[in-house]
């Protein structure tokens, strides 16, 4: 019994190490799918989520990121993996087109249009489109990622 109480305490205490961790892994990982430019991670999000490539959608986020989704916010790069993976259940088609772009050195506020056609689980059709809101981190190797994503703006 002793041991398994041991074990959950050091669970816990050790569990922000192996984030920070797994984080940098994860940001290392990032060299094909590199946004070298803030406005780079709106041409890499459509390629991937048209693509249906779930990992490389998820690469375009930060660990610490958040997502508005259909579902609810998504805070950390585990939630934003499941609610991406709704999108990419609905074999989806989007256009971006990015309106405005403001850097302030390693921090940038993006603006964009977007149209989403996709399916439903059930084969019904959705069309939606918006006005997004994103604010992206540069990395220290010098890429890209989304720290937090509005996809329908302030909506």
């Amino acid at each position: 019994m002793f041991g398994n109480v041991h074990f959950q305490w050091a669970a816990v205490q050790f569990a922000p190490i192996l984030e920070s961790v797994i984080s940098v892994q994860s940001n290392r990982s990032r060299s094909v799918n590199s946004a070298a430019s803030p406005e780079d991670l709106h041409k890499l999000f459509v390629q991937a989520l048209n693509s249906g490539d779930l990992d490389r959608l998820v690469g375009l986020y930060a660990f610490d990121g958040f997502l508005m989704a259909r579902s609810g916010p998504a805070r950390g790069i585990s939630a934003i993996r499941k609610a991406l993976a709704e999108y990419v259940a609905m074999k989806p088609t989007i256009q971006l087109t990015t309106r405005r772009v403001v850097q302030v050195e390693d921090t940038a506020l993006l603006v964009a249009d977007w149209r989403f056609h996709g399916t439903t689980s059930d084969g019904g059709n959705v069309s939606t489109s918006g006005t997004s809101i994103e604010v992206a981190r540069r990395q220290p190797d010098g890429s890209w990622c989304y720290l937090i994503d509005l996809p329908n703006g302030l909506d």
